[in-house]
């Protein structure tokens, strides 16, 4: 009997090592609870300045020129050759600064937003209380309008009725985009966590000159 007892102690030891048994799971780190209702609170706030932004760069009326771009047509202009940087770029500008913002565009003048998934700038898409699809429509592509080196008054008036259009989804879609705005971010449990500290997305290497 002396004997099986070992021999069963034995077998159970054996399998205890393979099965990692032997030692406790150690616990999964678990991220602080986001109050959703607080981080709403403070997309709302968020959003209510890069709104008031928008619309102040809109009522100016002074959008890049496309003039420089092979192919002309439509297309997207960060920065033009006068240093009138495209809607979605001055409204990073109001956080980031205006030399950060510069340096995003050297890296592609003809940056799309709609192709932007990570790093710090959809980050900050992520902390502007708008939702990735709102800060595409914002971001509309500018004409050549036959090349000329400065925007013509009918340019401006097609650039100015499309921001007045979006301004008007902007606000009748506020509650729901504001709820998938929510939602985006606190998938991001730190950048979520910024937030409720009233810290935005940073512009990691952006902030420094490049190379």
């Amino acid at each position: 009997m002396t004997n099986l007892r070992n021999l069963l102690a034995s077998l159970m030891l054996v399998t205890a090592c393979a099965t990692g048994s032997m030692h406790p799971a150690k616990p999964v780190p678990q991220h602080t609870q986001i109050d959703r209702a607080q981080l709403r609170a403070k997309l709302a706030a968020r959003r209510q300045v890069v709104l008031e932004r928008f619309l102040a760069y809109r009522d100016a009326r002074v959008y890049p020129v496309n003039n420089l771009l092979p192919g002309g047509g439509q297309q997207h202009v960060w920065l033009d050759e006068y240093g009138n940087l495209c809607a979605a770029a001055t409204l990073i500008s109001g956080d980031w600064g205006r030399d950060v913002t510069i340096r995003i565009g050297q890296t592609n003048n003809q940056l799309k937003l709609a192709d932007v998934k990570t790093g710090p700038v959809a980050d900050w898409i992520l902390t502007s209380g708008l939702t990735h699809h709102e800060i595409v429509a914002i971001q509309v592509p500018g004409d050549d309008m036959f090349r000329r080196s400065i925007q013509t008054p009918e340019e401006i008036e097609r650039l100015y009725e499309i921001y007045v259009d979006v301004e008007r989804q902007l606000r009748g879609l506020a509650d729901e985009s504001l709820e998938e705005a929510v939602d985006a971010l606190m998938k991001r449990p730190e950048l979520a966590q910024q937030m409720l500290h009233d810290s935005i997305a940073s512009p990691g290497p952006f902030a420094q000159p490049i190379g």
